[in-house]
């Protein structure tokens, strides 16, 4: 008898569709491919001529996303072109500082591929200007000092006699009263002892001038910044120096290349040339991506090669020979050249993601292997040609349509998730497996029919038997099914651990970009240096600000947070008083210091007993004080006449002559540099650098805020905690870490939400396939109903719906209510989806074991193990239901599973040879999670089905034994009762 219900009878429509699809197409082969190679070749070049490419980042992410309609906003500003950075690294800040110029000179020159070039700030005309920072207080309190160097100001530089000195601070004692208090005097001990040190140390060490006068005005740091000359940007010990420059062209084709980029490398090289004592490293973001998109590119044509090799060996090994592999192959170039074509008509363009899908479309659409498997099978069973391809396509036929139909609508669940680049990836490979499924049926059997036309049955080559395998699970099935089971569920607990007495998983998702880079990047190695001995980031978060005042708001509450080291900006470049408020007592300064001479006058020198003289009066009146900054200048008045009365009479006139010219030339410059800061013009934007305007003030007048983290943001952890500081006090901030959160979790539970969706699709899918006909709508139909219900009141009720619970409730109900009505066409379905679920609780396992993350590359493995184990599932389960006695896995099943799982493990484990950790990872994942799900597909499914099969047998001859005594009883029962009938008449 059959298993299930008989195939026929449930699928004779779609069966009776391909047969006679089949039956045209072998009938006429050359016409249809004629008419195959004609939509190619239009699908080809309607893709050469329309099909665009997308190559950035932001290309992938929603642009109804919240997150990235801020960074939009941004960018709209200030752009999206984000800064190469030049590391020089030398044994010397000169020699650092000479090679900054060389490089920033000719990058500078080349506005053609370079903007924005900063590696130095030149104080230009904020050197003038230094007295518009101070506040109109700091101000006036200056202009006040100034009042007591009147006489000074006014040419009287006499007065700066040291003796003259001394002698006014005795007299400004006196002339406070008799006992003056603390402070009341403390202005002049203040300068009595700042002058008494510095005539101490001066006379100690003849390099050690200290200037004895107070500032008029407190000295704001970028006014002393502007005093100074050029900065460059250096690390504190001077041997490490960053450039910045902006690339204005940045768009990467596919082969990684990028003219601004490239034209750097080439300026580097000849610098680095010519200098040999520093060492220069490129790094940045677009750096980064560009090394990525190298390296891949580069890892992924080895990968290629070695897959198509591979591919090719395995087919060749499955069909043992080369004819029917290359009839495979043609197949899928037919698919693959369509589905270029559907690519161009239904997105018109792929990105970074989505340029995958031909490795996806050669792991998984080569559904070539099955027909040809099933065909050789009858081909020497004795069926001729055509027979064989018309009941190939109605036997297996269904079985390739259900699962190509699993697996695409896996990637097309992805079209419901947040992040564009997986959306646009699930249609496109959704739909280029429906039309690698087509390929097959359009033109294998076409091909077929022209290649075997001549061909007798006994030179077909046989497929790969699996003799041993089949043996195994036909006789031994109890056996194979408590080591599959054991070795199933050993592996998969090793993908949980326990964490401080709670289970956690091992396999995690790993956030951290830079672990996808392959190991000793430059680009990778330098950020890591710049932060290890510049402190800095590359990354940091940004805030907009529509003024100054707002932009220095801001950044005084980042500052204020703990996971912040420093905010960079604009606005406190610029004084924090309007013009009106601070313009005429600038005017003030210039008027007072508008006389100075150019050199110190000609001061008469001191007489040293007349110097000595006073000092030990002021000594004398201080030592009798009783407050301690009285006590503390006697000290110093004392320290300095002990050293000096040990000087011979020439060397006491020598030192006080010398000390008195340094004296008045210390005040001199102090009143110049007050007169070179007192330009009463406003500052404006203007007399700031170029460079700095272009990149912190947007044209339409934002003030952009730079705010960097304290700790590497790379990693999840201290990204988190830094994006909720400063959303804390901004939360419309945005930039390229909080992008790349966002993106990551996005990406992540993208994936995740399509393999969820991806699962109850497929098994809608599977209950449509396996169920009879009065059956399937009332097991489907119900719980949608009821689940929709749910939903419709949830959100009336404006109640979050979690749709991991709501696709749960309605698999439990229509598997229950499945079961009630039609048990055993359910438990097909349910063995149909083992090799996912069982096969995914495997690869976890060992994943676990190999220490191995998900990651951003790695995370498609979910709908395609899903996809993939479907497949499998349903050949076997189809494979069971076509046999009417005790159950063994046919050859060409098993050849199929074992050639399709192959060619995948092969084209995508070709990548573990890559550099490139992002693609290690993904192969890695990948071969392992197809290897799980045939693994399960190829033994523990088949000696379950075998179990089931023999005890299916074993009721129904019960059940025959049964009704054979009952209708023997039930006839000796009639003979007896018509004897009894006789006699009576007789």
């Amino acid at each position: 008898m059959a298993h299930g219900n008989p195939e026929g009878a449930e699928r004779s429509l779609l069966a009776d569709a391909l047969c006679f699809l089949t039956r045209v197409v072998s009938r006429q082969p050359k016409l249809t491919l004629v008419l195959a190679l004609i939509l190619s070749a239009t699908a080809v070049g309607y893709s050469v001529c329309r099909m665009e490419f997308k190559t950035k980042r932001s290309d992938l992410i929603d642009p109804k996303a919240e997150f990235h309609k801020r960074w939009m906003e941004f960018a709209q500003s200030f752009g999206d072109a984000s800064d190469v950075v030049v590391v020089v690294e030398g044994e010397s800040a000169a020699s650092v500082k000479q090679t900054l110029d060389d490089i920033g000179g000719r990058l500078a020159a080349d506005k053609q591929f370079f903007s924005n070039v900063l590696y130095k700030v030149d104080p230009g005309p904020l050197q003038g200007k230094g007295l518009h920072y101070l506040s109109p207080t700091q101000l006036q309190s200056g202009l006040d000092r100034l009042a007591e160097f009147g006489p000074i100001l006014e040419g009287r530089w006499d007065l700066m006699r040291l003796d003259m000195m001394f002698a006014r601070f005795n007299s400004q004692m006196q002339s406070r009263g008799a006992e003056p208090t603390a402070r009341e005097i403390k202005p002049l001990l203040d300068h009595a002892n700042v002058l008494s040190n510095s005539m101490s140390r001066w006379l100690a060490d003849p390099n050690d001038f200290q200037n004895p006068w107070p500032m008029v005005v407190p000295v704001d740091p970028r006014m002393a910044q502007a005093g100074s000359g050029t900065i460059y940007f250096l690390n504190e010990s001077g041997t490490m120096g960053f450039l910045k420059a902006q690339p204005t062209d940045t768009q990467t084709n596919f082969n990684g290349e990028s003219k601004s980029l490239d034209r750097l490398r080439e300026v580097v090289k000849e610098v680095a040339a010519e200098r040999r004592d520093t060492k220069i490293s490129l790094t940045g973001i677009p750096v980064l991506e560009n090394d990525e998109m190298h390296r891949s590119q580069s890892d992924m044509t080895i990968a290629s090669i070695l897959s198509y090799v591979g591919v090719l060996l395995v087919f060749i090994v499955g069909f043992r020979g080369w004819r029917y592999p290359v009839m495979a192959m043609i197949v899928m170039a037919f698919g693959m050249a369509w589905a270029f074509g559907f690519t161009t008509l239904a997105v018109g363009h792929l990105n970074i993601l989505s340029v995958a899908f031909a490795a996806i479309l050669i792991g998984l659409g080569d559904f070539s292997v099955c027909f040809i498997s099933r065909y050789l099978e009858l081909r020497h069973e004795g069926r001729p040609l055509r027979p064989a391809l018309i009941e190939t396509a109605g036997s297996v036929g269904t079985g390739i349509v259900t699962a190509a139909t699993t697996t695409a609508l896996s990637f097309f669940c992805a079209t419901f998730t947040d992040f564009l680049g997986v959306a646009e990836l699930g249609i496109i490979a959704g739909g280029g497996i429906l039309l690698c499924m087509m390929a097959v049926f359009i033109t294998l059997p076409a091909i077929i029919a022209i290649a075997d036309k001549s061909v007798e049955p006994g030179k077909l080559p046989e497929a790969f038997q699996a003799k041993f395998l089949r043996m195994s699970t036909h006789r031994y099935p109890w056996v194979v099914l408590g080591v599959a089971g054991l070795i199933i569920v050993g592996a998969g607990l090793q993908a949980i651990t326990f964490d401080g007495g709670k289970i956690a998983s091992r396999v995690r998702y790993d956030h951290n970009l830079l672990n996808l880079q392959a190991d000793g990047l430059e680009s990778v190695e330098v950020q890591k240096r710049i932060f290890r001995d510049a402190n800095d980031s590359l990354l940091y978060a940004v805030a907009v600000a529509d003024t100054p005042q707002e932009a220095r708001a801001l950044r005084e509450r980042f500052e204020k947070l703990p996971t912040v080291h420093h905010v960079e900006e604009l606005a406190s470049r610029l004084p924090a008083h309007t013009p009106d408020d601070t313009k005429l007592l600038v005017q003030a300064f210039r008027a007072r210091i508008a006389r100075l001479p150019q050199q110190v006058p000609q001061i008469a020198a001191p007489n040293p007993a007349s110097v000595g003289r006073t000092m030990e009066q002021l000594y004398a009146k201080l030592r009798k004080r009783p407050d301690k900054e009285s006590q503390r200048t006697a000290k110093a008045i004392d320290i300095f006449l002990d050293q000096f009365e040990r000087l011979t009479m020439p060397k006491q006139m020598q030192f006080l002559a010398e000390y008195q010219y340094r004296m008045s030339a210390a005040l001199l410059m102090q009143f110049q540099a007050l007169g070179a800061a007192a330009n009463p013009k406003p500052v404006t934007l203007d007399d700031l650098p170029a460079e700095l305007t272009s990149r912190f003030v947007s044209k339409d007048g934002k003030w952009l805020v730079q705010v960097y983290p304290k700790e590497e943001i790379w990693d999840v952890e201290p990204l988190k905690k830094f994006i909720d500081d400063v959303r804390s006090v901004d939360p419309n901030v945005t930039g390229v870490p909080l992008q790349n959160y966002e993106a990551s979790i996005q990406i992540k539970t993208s994936y995740e939400k399509a393999a969820l969706y991806a699962f109850a699709v497929v098994w809608v899918v599977l209950l449509i396939d396996f169920l009879t006909t009065e059956n399937r709508w009332l097991v489907l139909a119900p719980p949608a109903a009821i689940i929709g219900f749910l939903a419709m009141t949830l959100v009336a009720r404006r109640v979050s719906v979690d749709p991991v619970i709501l696709v749960a409730t309605y698999i439990g109900l229509s598997a229950a209510l499945g079961a009630i009505l039609d048990f055993r066409n359910m438990r097909d379905a349910f063995m149909a989806m083992l090799p996912s679920v069982l096969g995914g609780c495997l690869m976890f396992g060992i994943l676990g074991l190999l220490g191995a993350q998900l990651n951003a590359a790695n995370m498609i493995v979910l709908p395609l193990v899903l996809g993939i184990g479907v497949e499998n599932g349903v050949h076997v389960v189809h494979d069971y239901r076509r046999q009417t006695r005790d159950y063994q896995p046919s050859a060409s099943m098993i050849n199929a599973n074992l050639i399709t799982s192959l060619t995948t493990m092969v084209g995508f484990g070709s990548m573990l040879i890559a550099a490139h950790r992002g693609l290690f990872s993904l192969g890695l994942v990948l071969t392992v999670g197809v290897a799980c799900s045939l693994f399960v597909s190829m033994v523990l499914l088949p000696s379950m089905l075998t179990i089931a099969s023999r005890r299916g047998t074993a009721a129904a001859e019960t059940a025959s034994s049964r009704s054979d005594s009952d209708n023997r009883r039930q006839q000796s029962s009639q003979r007896d009762q018509g004897q009894r009938s006789n006699r009576r008449a007789a």
